[in-house]
C-alpha cells in the first residue's frame, strides 16, 4: 500500500459525518466509548443511561465546551438530566484521558477532546472569543531544550496568544465555519506529503536530463515515474478530502511545518547540475539519490517523534516509511549493479 492510500486510510478512519449541528459521529467515538466503559468498570462506578448520553454528546461535539454548554446540549435529548451528572461525568472523562481542562481566558473552565488528538496551543480573540488551534513541532522542540537546560521535568504546559482577529478589526461578522480538527490536520499533512513528492519529482526530472550515461538516465526515469505516481495519488486523496468538506480549505493552519527544511534534503536545480556531472557513473548517481532518500527518511522519522500523540506520530511515521521504500528500491538497483 502506497503512502497516499495509507494516509487516506488513516483519514477515513477518523473521517466524521455531520448531523448539521457541528456534531460528528464515527468509529473513533466507539473506541473512546470502550475506553470510558473500561475505566468506569475498573473504578466500580455504576453504568447509567444518562451518563452515557453525556459522554456521547461530548464526544460528538467539536470545540471547547464549558459545563453549562454541555448541560444545555444534553438537556435537548433528556430534560431530566441534572447539572451534577454533567459535572461529574466531565470529571470522569478527564480522569480517564478522554478530555482535558483548558482555560481560554473567559472565566470559564472548558473541556476539549484529548484522546489521540495532537497536542496544540491556542490563539484567542478577546472580542468575539474565536479560538484557533495550532501545533508547531519547532516550538515544542524549543520548549524541550529550554526545560532541559534547567533540568526541569514538566508536568503540564500551554501556550496561548490573546489578541483581536481580522474580522473584529475590520468590524465584520466572522464567516468561517467550525471545521473538525482531524480534517484540518489531515489537510496539512497531505500538503506536506505533496510538497515532499513534488520536490522528489523535480530532482529526478532534472537528474534524468543531466545524466549523460543511458543506464543512469534510465534509473532516474524509473524513479521519476514512481514519484509522479505517488504525487498523483496524493492529489487524488486531497480532492477527496476537499469534496467531503470544502470549508477545510478556509480553516486556519493547524500544523505549522518548516517547509524550508526540505531544501536541505532536496538540492536546488543548480546543485543537481553541479553534483550530477556528465561523467558520473550509474553507481555514483544511485548513491547520490540514496543519500537524499535517507536524509528524507531521517527527517520524517525525527519529525514523527516530536509528536506525543498517536495520530500525529503515526502519520509522519508513514511519511518516513515511504522514504524507506524508496531507499530499498535504490539499494536493490545498486545490488543488481554489483551482481
Amino acid at each position: 500500500m502506497g503512502l497516499a492510500r495509507r494516509i487516506w486510510a488513516r483519514i477515513e478512519e477518523r473521517l466524521p459525518t455531520s448531523d448539521g449541528r457541528g456534531r460528528t459521529m464515527g468509529d473513533p467515538i466507539n473506541e473512546q466509548l470502550e475506553v470510558f466503559a473500561e475505566y468506569v468498570k475498573a473504578k466500580g462506578l455504576r453504568k447509567t443511561r444518562q451518563r452515557d448520553l453525556v459522554v456521547r454528546t461530548f464526544l460528538q461535539t467539536e470545540g471547547h465546551l464549558s459545563t453549562d454548554e454541555l448541560y444545555n446540549l444534553v438537556r435537548k435529548e433528556d430534560s431530566k438530566i441534572g447539572y451534577a451528572t454533567v459535572f461529574r461525568t466531565l470529571k470522569t472523562l478527564t480522569d480517564c484521558g478522554l478530555a482535558r481542562e483548558t482555560d481560554l481566558g473567559d472565566g470559564f473552565t472548558r473541556f476539549e477532546h484529548l484522546y489521540k488528538h495532537p497536542h496544540h496551543h491556542h490563539i484567542l480573540c478577546v472580542e468575539c472569543n474565536r479560538t484557533i488551534e495550532f501545533n508547531s513541532p519547532e516550538l515544542e522542540e524549543l520548549q524541550r531544550k529550554i526545560v532541559s537546560e534547567y533540568d526541569f521535568e514538566p508536568v503540564r504546559y500551554k501556550f496561548q496568544v490573546f489578541g483581536v482577529c481580522r474580522e473584529c478589526r475590520a468590524k465584520i461578522e466572522p464567516t468561517q465555519e467550525s471545521v473538525v480538527s482531524d480534517l484540518v490536520f489531515a489537510r496539512d499533512a497531505l500538503k506536506i506529503a505533496m510538497e515532499t513528492e513534488s520536490r522528489g519529482v523535480r530532482f529526478y526530472k532534472i537528474a534524468s536530463k543531466v545524466a549523460a550515461r543511458p543506464l543512469t538516465r534510465t534509473t532516474f526515469l524509473r524513479m521519476l515515474k514512481d514519484e509522479q505516481q505517488h504525487l498523483r495519488n496524493l492529489k487524488s486523496e486531497w480532492n477527496r478530502l476537499i469534496a467531503h468538506n470544502e470549508e477545510v480549505l478556509n480553516a486556519p493552519v493547524f500544523l505549522h511545518f518548516d517547509f524550508d527544511a526540505l531544501k536541505k534534503i532536496f538540492p536546488s536545480r543548480e546543485e543537481i547540475g553541479r553534483r550530477l556531472s556528465s561523467d558520473l557513473s550509474e553507481e555514483e548517481a544511485l548513491r547520490l539519490a540514496l543519500a537524499m532518500e535517507k536524509d528524507a527518511f531521517a527527517f520524517f522519522s525525527s519529525y514523527a517523534e516530536r509528536f506525543s500523540d498517536t495520530q500525529g506520530r503515526d502519520i509522519f511515521r508513514k511519511f518516513a516509511a515511504e522514504e524507506q521504500e524508496h531507499c530499498e528500491t535504490i539499494e536493490a538497483a545498486l545490488k543488481s549493479l554489483s551482481d
